[in-house]
């Protein structure tokens, strides 16, 4: 089995949507100050855990190994008491390794997703938060001939918890989880991320 690298096409659009954005956001700053809206940028890691259910046994995959990947994007938050609606922008990066009979193939998953989260402060700093998540653009490639089709739903959730220091700086961790399995070539796919994120706004 050959890997498949991902297409270039998906960083660029990412690239164009960030360049676009963090103009709007440049115009509109002053303003938004007044508003109680806060913007900024984010980074972070994930471990993806694929978990996949043959759907035949002409393929019986020996192990699934899921990597750390990674995430970067804008943040943005409507802050209104101790609630703030959070509409973030994220590249993310993650891939995993399958082996079958001793062969190992690669599948390397880059998709650009808009959580659309709601948050509320509960201690301190300290907050929960919940929403769902959208992926408006999928590219997944790996396992060549086997030709994959994208694994992750376009609608999602995410839940976690989020902190802010000093209200400049953004900590938080979540679990994104998809409503049900998706049908590849490689069986049912279900994949569930766990995701450290930082970041600061301006």
């Amino acid at each position: 089995m050959k890997n498949v690298y991902a297409k270039p096409s998906v960083m660029k659009r990412f690239l164009m949507l960030i360049i676009t954005a963090f103009a709007v956001l440049c115009v509109a700053e002053s303003s938004a100050q007044k508003l109680g809206v806060q913007w900024g940028v984010m980074a972070g890691i994930n471990m993806a855990d694929y978990s996949v259910k043959q759907i035949d046994k002409t393929t019986q995959w020996d192990d699934v190994k899921n990597e750390v990947g990674w995430q970067v994007g804008l943040m943005t938050s409507l802050n209104v008491g101790k609630l703030a609606i959070e509409p973030q922008l994220i590249y993310v990066r993650n891939k995993v390794k399958l082996t079958e009979d001793g062969h190992e193939a690669t599948i390397k998953g880059n998709s650009l997703d808009v959580p659309i989260l709601v948050s509320y402060k509960i201690l301190g700093p300290v907050r929960v938060m919940a929403g769902p998540v959208f992926t408006v653009m999928n590219d997944n490639s790996g396992l060549g001939d086997l030709s994959v089709e994208q694994l992750r739903s376009t609608c999602s959730y995410a839940v976690g918890l989020e902190a802010r220091i000093l209200k400049k700086i953004r900590l938080d961790v979540r679990y994104n989880g998809q409503f049900k399995r998706k049908n590849t070539a490689i069986g049912k796919v279900d994949v569930n991320t766990v995701a450290l994120n930082v970041g600061y706004f301006f």
